[in-house]
């Protein structure tokens, strides 16, 4: 039975040689093509959606760039802004300290001189 089939395969498959109409019809088609416009619009141009990907890749590389360096910048102004704000509530605190200090002073002696005013009575 394989014989049989193998045989019917080869008899399917043999190399058949093509009509002259169809070679005829054949290299009109190829002639015709080679000579149509978007054939020569295309001379020197064989992957045109290459050389598209080639523009696209650079601009979309410096559109990511320019959003990078943008939100670098940004957060280097919002740092330098916190290390203001951290200053100032530095001084902040080291005046109140001060008056603090001060106020402290204010009250020990004015209580020293009330506790010496009532020895004398």
């Amino acid at each position: 039975m394989s014989e049989n089939l193998e045989s019917k395969l080869q008899d399917a498959l043999r190399p058949v040689a093509p009509s002259d109409e169809f070679s005829r019809a054949l290299l009109k088609r190829v002639t015709a093509t080679r000579h149509s416009p978007a054939h020569l619009e295309r001379a020197g141009r064989p992957w045109p959606r290459a050389a598209a990907w080639w523009v696209a890749a650079p601009f979309a590389a410096s559109v990511l760039i320019a959003f990078g360096v943008q939100h670098h910048l940004q957060a280097e102004r919002e740092r330098a802004l916190g290390m203001q704000a951290r200053h100032q509530v530095i001084e902040a605190l080291h005046v109140t300290s001060q008056k603090l200090d001060l106020a402290y002073q204010a009250v020990r002696t004015q209580s020293s001189a009330f506790v010496e005013a009532d020895t004398g009575v």
